[in-house]
């Protein structure tokens, strides 16, 4: 990770993930590790209460506003490059990825290519995860697993139409303008 000029890892799993992970986590020496939950485990399993993948993304943004704005605000402060992951790295990750990308200006259509992405990477896991459901479950489980394009753009097309976009969502969650335009500005 160093020779990437990683310095900071953010893992944005809850307690309990962490906790039921804590014997296989490996550091590098010089790098911060930070643990900010995106959802803790109260909110883990009000999720599950939304209908689609979609609505536990709008869940997020809606319920967790102080957790976007803590990941945020570690990367607007963290010296060198900053990784974050979750426990899949689909879901909570590509949140966080989706909003950089258009901190960075990226435009929707890049964005939407780099979410669907996930599938071609996690398609072995995407099996196994399957394969371990029970068969009735196995095509919502199926569904939620996919990564379509049009849902991180109805995630974008969310925060643009209640927030003014992802600058006004993470002001409104409280960082402040300066931590975005640091964000911002390490992103170009």
């Amino acid at each position: 990770m160093q020779a990437y000029g990683v310095s900071t890892v953010i893992d944005l799993r809850s307690p309990s993930e962490r906790a039921a992970d804590a014997n296989s986590v490996s550091r590098a020496k010089g790098v911060e590790y930070l643990h900010r939950p995106l959802v803790d485990d109260a909110n883990m399993r009000r999720l599950g209460e939304a209908t689609n993948m979609f609505g536990r993304y709008l869940m997020m943004l809606d319920k967790d506003q102080h957790a976007f704005r803590n990941v945020f605000d570690t990367m607007a402060t963290a010296e060198g490059g900053v990784l974050f992951h979750c426990f899949a790295g689909k879901d909570r990750t590509g949140l966080i990825a989706a909003m950089l990308l258009s901190l960075a200006g990226v435009p929707r259509d890049h964005i939407a290519l780099d979410f669907t992405e996930t599938d071609k990477q996690l398609a072995r896991k995407y099996e196994e995860w399957l394969a371990g459901t029970d068969p009735e479950k196995r095509d919502q489980m199926r569904e939620d697993l996919h990564c379509p394009p049009d849902r991180i753009l109805g995630v974008l097309d969310y925060l643009d139409s209640k927030w003014g976009g992802v600058p006004s969502y993470l002001e409104a969650a409280g960082m402040t303008p300066a931590n975005i335009d640091r964000v911002s500005a390490k992103l170009t």
